[in-house]
Formats: C-alpha cells, sequence, structure tokens
C-alpha cells in the first residue's frame, strides 16, 4: 500500500447570495499555511476510498466542516495544477441548501463580499482569479436566464396580438 499520494487535492466553492455577494472565509491565525488570508471556503479532499461522486461528497463534507452549510447545485468552475507542490485544486460554483454560514473549524472569520469589496482583501492564491471567473460566469447565466425570459415573453406577446 502506498503511504504517500502523488497529489493532494483542494477543492474549493464559490458561494454567491440572493444579491450577488460571494461568501469568504478568514483563515485561521493559528494556520500553518497563509494564515489570516481571506479565501474561498474548501479544503484537502480527505476520502481515498472508490466513492460514487467522490469531489461532490468531499466538497459538501468540507464546507459543512469550515462553515456549518449544506450546499446543492454543484458546478464546475475551474482546476489548476500546481506541479511543484503536488496539489490539484478543483473550484466549484454552489448555492446553499440549508443553514447560516458561521465560522468553525479552521476558519476565523465569515463575511459576504462584492467583487469590488474582495478585491480589496488580502486574498489566498488563485482566489481572484477564480472569483473573477465566478462572477463572469454568474453574469453570463444572469444575462442567458433575462434573454431566455424576454424571448419568450416576446414570442407569446406575439401570438396574442395576432389572434386578434
Amino acid at each position: 500500500m502506498i503511504d504517500k499520494y502523488l497529489y493532494t487535492i483542494v477543492i474549493t466553492a464559490v458561494i454567491f447570495n440572493k444579491e450577488n455577494k460571494v461568501l469568504l472565509a478568514k483563515r485561521d491565525m493559528k494556520e500553518e499555511i497563509l494564515p489570516g488570508y481571506w479565501g474561498i471556503p474548501g479544503g484537502k479532499a480527505e476520502t481515498r476510498k472508490s466513492v460514487n461522486n467522490f469531489l461532490e461528497n468531499e466538497l459538501k463534507r468540507e464546507i459543512k466542516e469550515e462553515i456549518g452549510i449544506k450546499i446543492k447545485n454543484i458546478e464546475f468552475l475551474e482546476n489548476h495544477l500546481y506541479g511543484q507542490k503536488n496539489k490539484i485544486q478543483i473550484c466549484f460554483i454552489v448555492d446553499i441548501s440549508s443553514g447560516k454560514p458561521k465560522a468553525l473549524n479552521e476558519v476565523d472569520e465569515v463575511k459576504w463580499f462584492t467583487f469590488k469589496e474582495a478585491k480589496k482583501l488580502k486574498l489566498t492564491p488563485m482566489s481572484l482569479e477564480r472569483l473573477k471567473l465566478a462572477f463572469k460566469k454568474r453574469k453570463l447565466n444572469y444575462s442567458f436566464f433575462l434573454h431566455y425570459l424576454f424571448m419568450n415573453f416576446f414570442r407569446s406577446s406575439q401570438s396574442i396580438y395576432h389572434k386578434y
């Protein structure tokens, strides 16, 4: 049996609220790596068994442990390989299914931020890039949704007017 894994898998979740703010977590000051930095909630995948939906299950566990909420609608955002550190980081966009975010394990504080506010924080590596991607994707999804509603409404109203 191998005692050491080739890569550490780190999973994170960008969480938006209804006001289009993102939830960030401030790392515990006792942490060895980047104490006091703000970052996207998540952590190391620990399960090494053959499990269905391994990443999703590990992400749910990490988020529950760190900030006390349950998540749903897990959507892939981005991944990144740190070859020199033997680390694979995978980021998702998720929604809260239940619970209120609070600082628990390895976290000193959690808070909602606009993108403009988040840019001013002392962020963990790759957090700003991931937030840019997440806000862009969120905006595109919202724009598509509005376009879809408008086109469907416009089509249905045209058919109403043609009847008379």
